[in-house]
C-alpha cells in the first residue's frame, strides 16, 4: 500500500528512533515489566498531553483534536497501586512549526497500542482496570485515520521541522522510559530487567 507523501516521509525519517523506542519498551511479559511500561508511559504522556491541551490546532485539521490519555493513565497507575511520577521533565519541542510531526508520533501509536492491549489483557489488565489508556488508544483508530488524512492538506507544513519534532518526541519518550527503568533499578543495573 502506498502511503501519502508526508506520512511516508515521516515514517522513513523516524524509523530508527521508532525502533529504538519499541526495543526499549519490549514485550512486557509479566506484572513487573508491565508496571515499568506504565510508569514510563506516564512519564512520557502526562507532560506531552498537558502541553498539547494548551495548544491550538492548525485550521486545516478542522474539528479534529489529538487524543489525550492522561486521566486513563492516572487511573491505571491507581489500579496497580503505583505512585504517580513526581518530577516530570516538561515537554519542550524543538524550534519551528513541526506540530504535525509530534501529532504523527502520538496518533500513530494507536497501531502499536492494539498489540500492547492484547499483551496487557494476557496479564489480566482490562479496559476498566490497569490498561484503560491502552484499550482507549487501541479503539481510537478512527482518530489516527482522520489525522493522517488531514495532515496531507495542512498548508503551513515545514517538512524539516515536522521530522525534527517527530524525532524529538521519540527521544523524549525514550528518556521517559529510561528514567522509569532507572527508578526501578536504583543501582543502575537496568540492563538486567
Amino acid at each position: 500500500m502506498d502511503l501519502p507523501s508526508r506520512r511516508l516521509h515521516l515514517k522513513n525519517a523516524t524509523d530508527a528512533a521508532h525502533r529504538s523506542l519499541d526495543s526499549m519498551i519490549g514485550d512486557f511479559d509479566g506484572v513487573e515489566s508491565y508496571q515499568r511500561y506504565l510508569q514510563g508511559m506516564a512519564r512520557f504522556r502526562l507532560p506531552v498531553d498537558a502541553w498539547l491541551a494548551a495548544r491550538p490546532m492548525p485550521q486545516e485539521l478542522d474539528d479534529w483534536r489529538p487524543a489525550i490519555y492522561d486521566d486513563a493513565l492516572r487511573a491505571d497507575l491507581d489500579d496497580l497501586g503505583l505512585r504517580h511520577p513526581d518530577s516530570l521533565s516538561s515537554f519542550a519541542p524543538p524550534e519551528g512549526d513541526g506540530l504535525i510531526g509530534l501529532l504523527y508520533v502520538l496518533e500513530g501509536s494507536t497501531l502499536g497500542a492494539r498489540i500492547l492491549a492484547k499483551r496487557a489483557e494476557k496479564l489480566g489488565y482490562r479496559d476498566d482496570c490497569g490498561a484503560r489508556h491502552l484499550f482507549s488508544q487501541a479503539r481510537n483508530l478512527s482518530n489516527w485515520s482522520a489525522f493522517s488524512e488531514r495532515m496531507e492538506r495542512v498548508c503551513a507544513y515545514d517538512q524539516q521541522a515536522a521530522v525534527s519534532w517527530a524525532n524529538a518526541t521519540f527521544e523524549y519518550a525514550r528518556q521517559a522510559f529510561e528514567s522509569s527503568l532507572d527508578a526501578a533499578c536504583p543501582n543502575g543495573r537496568s540492563d538486567q530487567l
